[in-house]
């Protein structure tokens, strides 16, 4: 019997004025043995949103409400000594925090544009910038002043770098003539990535590795029966580069990509979700090969890869490890983080999204 996370939301006894506890409840993951001291050395940054409080982030087990009455927390940067947060509040107003990795000095700085929401963050040279769109279009800040991308069209801005020249690299789409263009931008020029004939694509996330410009998203794939089959994809140079889902007579039907990490090797990890007619599965492809995250109840019992719904958010390699977060669940669902293959939850009461993860 597959076990479907995302139902407890229905059963769970939860009130919109009910204030959940700063730490984490898992006996597994409490205060003094947080992952069960498998990144001991490390501090685990989690930005994400609750139901009942709005965007958070979580600092290892500390759950810190952010200020400004914001409703999801995005992307996370990491630079001397101080962590930057981007998102959104309820109406469309795009958002920078900042705060010590304590989770002390919270700062909170709106971004201009009407309808808009911060997806990324990246801080270079001490300038900030955050990928985004607002309600004409594509865009991208820095330091606060909106630099539009592709306006006038159903168009978004997602990850966001600068190479060594100062250039900006801001991965994204638009839509032309009801295609979803994949493209970036270097600086405000756009760049159209390859898709497959007649058929749609996004990229989101953007990776500079020396001459390499390593974009991450999903490509839809006209199908007979299925109409589109939605496949990870990520781009080398402009060269594309599509994953499997899984045998269609199997069942899957599909997959998500919202996070993507390059490490010192050029391997390339896709994090997100794959789908068979039944849930979406938290996954992870490395260089294509797929790999489904299993799932734990609430009496810390392991379900088996396939058999838990859920999402990988967010993806990293640390002492060798692949470290995920995400939620067991999916839109929302219950937040939690996956060290190789093993399920860590914050709280099984606590229902909410995470987007994204930084290791320090």
């Amino acid at each position: 019997m597959k076990y479907f996370i995302i139902t407890l939301l229905i059963f769970i006894s939860f009130s919109c004025d009910e204030i959940q506890d700063d730490t984490i409840t898992n006996p597994t993951n409490n205060s003094s043995n947080f992952l069960e001291g498998k990144l001991s050395d490390k501090t685990v940054i989690v930005a994400g949103s609750t139901l009942s409080e709005g965007a958070v982030v979580w600092i290892n087990n500390k759950k810190i409400v952010l200020m400004g009455d914001a409703t999801d927390a995005m992307g996370l940067f990491y630079d001397n000594n101080k962590v930057y947060i981007t998102g959104w509040k309820y109406g469309g107003t795009a958002l920078v925090w900042t705060m010590d990795p304590d989770g002390g000095n919270q700062t909170m700085e709106e971004l201009p544009g009407k309808f808009s929401e911060g997806q990324k963050i990246y801080v270079h040279n001490g300038d900030v910038y955050v990928g985004g769109y607002f309600d004409n279009g594509s865009c991208y800040w820095k330091n606060g002043n909106k630099i539009n991308l592709t306006t006038n069209a159903d168009s978004m801005g997602w990850g966001v770098e600068i190479d060594d020249n100062g250039d900006v690299y801001t991965a994204g789409y638009y839509m032309k003539s009801h295609n979803l263009i994949p493209s970036f931008w270097k600086n405000t020029k756009r760049t159209n990535l390859n898709r497959p004939s007649g058929g749609d694509g996004e990229a989101k996330y953007v990776k500079l590795k020396g001459n390499k410009k390593i974009f991450g998203g999903t490509v839809m794939v006209p199908h007979n029966f299925l109409g589109y089959l939605t496949k990870p994809t990520y781009w080398v140079n402009g060269s594309r580069t599509s994953c499997n889902i899984g045998n269609v007579n199997d069942g899957w039907q599909g997959s998500e990509v919202y996070s993507m990490f390059v490490d010192d090797n050029e391997d390339v990890y896709l994090g997100g979700y794959s789908q068979d007619m039944d849930a979406e599965y938290p996954t992870y492809w490395k260089n294509c090969e797929k790999i489904i995250l299993p799932g734990v109840d609430e009496n810390n019992q392991i379900i088996s890869p396939g058999e838990s719904s859920g999402v990988v958010r967010s993806i990293d390699i640390q002492d060798n490890k692949v470290v995920a977060a995400g939620t067991l669940g999916y839109f929302p669902g219950i937040p939690c983080i996956w060290v190789d293959d093993t399920p860590y939850v914050y709280d099984f009461n606590l229902i909410g999204e995470v987007y994204d993860m930084i290791i320090i």
